[in-house]
């Protein structure tokens, strides 16, 4: 075993550069260390008890394997995409039926055995070519870097139906082929029925147990990260003794560890513990160890001999077949239903034809009930191999054509439009300002909890403390001197825990430990892996309990004017007044700030920012619009929270009097017979565009108030401003920029504390202007302009 692990990765570490996955050289090793090389040699001619215990070792580990398996599953983009996974799955399963029975009689007399079944031959060998296995594909997906994108994460939600398919196929199928330990219970269609029955019994037992446990685990463990490893060790003897007592009654174990990975409960410390636990010695020695195991005991010698070169050509023909059932199914649905483009779709099929575990379960079927024989195995397997090979380098091209090297390249909010997934990378410092930033993210949800992707990043400051505990190893995440009133990990995350589960808001958590010098790239980083279109940072000042903003660490302030500067995406500021009514009084919040809402029910007055009523509190959240894209960036934000039930929204526009604007007027057309067009012109020419769709969609339709505020001068528009003091929970404004009208900013910024902010998020988030309401400063993603746009939809 030590040989293979060894093997698998030198052999890695330079087929990785070709662009093949991990799993190109486990199999690799696995032909190399067994019969086909290593071990057909003389002096091995007496290690059949080692590859006799080498095959039970893998067996054993085959079981926590497809638990993790389905563990890693994400079981809620699943679910908001299960229409397109199964169609994207049932046609390319279709497809792959259809040519398998079309290509029978090319395939039959040269795979078969004599006397073998015509029908169970077609079903099985279509079973073969329409599978697709999802860890593969993840590793893959992993490669490509598109496991956060739209594209990853459609294939391999398509994968895991595949694979439930390919699953409950392969118990069906061994079902009718077995004979059952009962004698009762193998005789007649009532016989397998009732075989089946038990079966889905036991499946059910065995998932409320598991859910029991980990309700138990939870409750035991609610106030810390992680379980203990004694836990962690019960929840493994628990999975192993299911899975043995279902294969001594003679049902596949592999089947059921699936299932209770599947199943198993996301939320609380269980899971994340499992996950990290295994994670790793599943992925490094497992794997590995499962893949070369299988093809230890195969010898490809075989396709050396005289009908070496027929044999190959089948198993080309067959790789072929498979990926041409993909393709054609993949593209028919996702093409001519879903509409998507045309590289998409035959990416999306190339990478579904990644083959695995399934695929060798159903050619040992084939073997124990002889519908082929060894040298049909062996030309299956090597069809295998050129199956997985060729997926990731084909997809690379395809995906290389399409994305320029994958460039990351992010929509602002103004295109993104409402009805796309918004992926958001929240990033805090510490469990007061978790909160705030979850309750914003549930807002950006609107009315359906698949138009968001929440991302929680801590932002773990590396001080001299934690760099020695790192150095030494003397402590970890779970270790009992983490679990006290100083763990900001701990805090972070059970706060996040809380929110998740009293709102149903999906949380992924990540955390990052730098020093504050170097903690923009990890957001920069951040922000990229998980393809995030608006970061939010929080405010380097805290409210006190007097409301009063004080800063507790200058460095967060120069953390801030790093990421604007080179900003990765569009960009949020979030300034945060729990005291005074702010964000923290979310709909689902559980910290003391919710007791600061008003407990009137009856009063929806614009002039309580969050008004609790009998569904929850009510936001007023208002849209400060001078013009600009950081501005229209504000508005945007405010269409998406809009549509949300516990937010009322209103759009204020402040435009110049009317001698301002005929001044202006006349200033344009002076200018534009020289023909000179200026950017100021061109921002106005799109603010008028930009709100005139968004008054068509959102005004008209009263899903937005709209307003209009006429000003003239720096102090009308700060009175102007000072008359919304206490009227809204949330102020969402852009940063803005030199293109802003300079009568309306006159003298305001003279005045500036904080020019990160702009000159008018500087002014609202000022204690001498107002100490209630949070503000949202906006500063708008820079986007490549039509021209030299790229093509970027496979990327979201």
């Amino acid at each position: 075993m030590i040989l293979i692990l060894a093997v698998s990765n030198i052999l890695h570490f330079f087929l990785q550069r070709l662009g093949q996955p991990s799993i190109i050289s486990q199999i690799l090793a696995g032909i190399i260390v067994g019969k086909t090389v290593l071990l057909n040699t003389k002096f091995s001619e007496s290690s059949g008890n080692i590859i006799d215990y080498f095959s039970d070792v893998v067996l054993q580990a085959r079981v926590v394997f497809m638990f993790v398996i389905g563990l890693e599953v994400d079981i809620v983009y699943l679910r908001q995409n299960i229409r397109r996974a199964c169609s994207i799955a049932i046609a390319s399963i279709s497809a792959c039926m259809a040519l398998s029975l079309a290509a029978s009689p090319l395939l039959y007399p040269r795979l078969s055995r004599d006397g073998a079944s015509r029908l169970l031959f077609i079903l099985t060998i279509g079973l073969f070519l329409s599978n697709s296995a999802s860890p593969v594909l993840v590793c893959i997906a992993t490669d490509l870097k598109l496991v956060s994108s739209k594209i990853g994460k459609l294939a391999i939600s398509s994968a895991v139906v595949n694979d439930l398919i390919a699953v409950v196929a392969f118990f069906l199928y061994s079902l009718q082929l077995r004979r059952s330990y009962s004698a009762v219970l193998s005789k007649g269609i009532p016989g397998k029925m009732l075989d089946l029955l038990v079966w889905v019994i036991l499946v059910g037992l065995a998932m409320l147990l598991m859910k029991w446990l980990v309700k138990i685990l939870n409750a035991r463990n609610s106030k810390k990260r992680y379980i203990s490893n004694v836990e962690v060790g019960c929840v493994l003897i628990v999975v192993g003794g299911i899975t043995f007592f279902v294969e001594f009654v003679g049902y596949d174990n592999k089947t059921m560890s699936f299932l209770l990975g599947l199943s198993f409960p996301r939320k609380g410390p269980t899971a994340r513990t499992i996950l990290e636990k295994l994670m790793f010695s599943v992925h490094s020695i497992i794997l590995p160890l499962y893949f070369s195991g299988v093809f230890v005991n195969y010898d490809l010698n075989v396709l050396v001999g005289k009908a070496a070169g027929k044999m190959i050509g089948i198993a080309f023909l067959v790789s072929v077949l498979s990926m041409a059932g993909k393709v054609i199914g993949t593209v028919a649905v996702t093409r001519f239903i879903f509409q998507t483009r045309l590289r998409e779709s035959v990416v999306l099929g190339i990478l579904l034809n990644a083959k695995g575990y399934m695929d060798i379960m159903f050619l040992s079927v084939g073997l124990r009930y002889k519908l082929w024989g060894f040298d049909t195995a062996v030309v299956l397997m090597f069809a295998i191999i050129i199956n997985t090979f060729i997926a990731c380098p084909v997809a690379r091209l395809i995906v290389a054509w399409e994305r320029r090297a994958y460039r990351y390249n992010p929509q602002s909010l103004e295109h993104l439009g409402p009805d796309n997934q918004l992926c958001v990378l929240a990033c805090v410092h510490g469990q007061r300002e978790v909160p705030a930033m979850l309750t914003l993210c549930t807002l950006c949800a609107g009315n359906g909890w698949s138009l968001i992707a929440v991302y929680l990043l801590h932002l773990l400051e590396l001080t001299q403390k934690y760099a020695v505990d790192l150095m030494t190893n003397q402590k970890s995440l779970n270790n009992s001197s983490w679990e006290n009133d100083g763990d900001d990990v701990r805090q972070v995350s059970l706060a996040a825990d809380s929110f998740s589960q009293d709102s149903g808001l999906f949380i992924k958590q990540l955390t990052t430990l730098s020093s504050y010098r170097s903690m923009n790239e990890d957001i920069y980083m951040g922000a990229e892996e998980v393809r995030a279109c608006l970061v939010l940072l929080p405010f380097h000042k805290e409210q006190r309990y007097d409301g009063r903003m004080v800063c507790r660490k200058d460095e967060k302030r120069q953390l801030n004017l790093k990421v604007l500067q080179h900003a990765p995406c569009t960009i949020g500021i979030l300034v945060d007044r729990p005291v005074g009514r702010g964000m923290s009084i979310g709909m689902y919040s559980t910290t003391t700030s919710l007791r600061s809402a008003r407990t009137s029910t009856a009063n929806t007055d614009p002039e309580t920012p969050a008004t609790v009523t009998s569904s929850g509190p009510v936001h007023q959240i208002v849209a400060i619009f001078f013009g600009g894209p950081d501005d229209r960036e504000a508005a945007s934000l405010l269409a998406r929270v809009a549509p949300h039930k516990s937010v009322n929204a209103t759009l204020v526009r402040f435009l110049p009097n009317t001698e301002g604007t005929l001044s202006r007027n006349w200033s344009s057309r002076c200018m534009s017979e020289f023909a000179l067009i200026t950017e100021h012109d061109m921002q106005l020419e799109r603010d008028e565009q930009f709100l005139r769709a968004y008054q068509h969609r959102y005004v008209a339709s009263g899903i937005v108030t709209y307003a209009e505020q006429q000003v003239n001068s720096g102090p009308e528009t700060v009175t102007a401003l000072s008359s919304m003091a206490g009227m809204y929970s949330l102020f969402i404004v852009g940063k803005g920029g030199p293109h802003l009208s300079a009568p309306m900013m006159a003298g305001i910024r003279d005045w500036e504390e904080c020019p990160e902010l702009g000159p008018i998020g500087d002014l609202l988030a000022s204690d001498d202007f107002m100490d209630s309401g949070s503000v949202l400063i906006m500063q708008q993603h820079k986007v490549p302009t039509n021209n030299s746009r790229i093509h970027d939809d496979i990327l979201r």
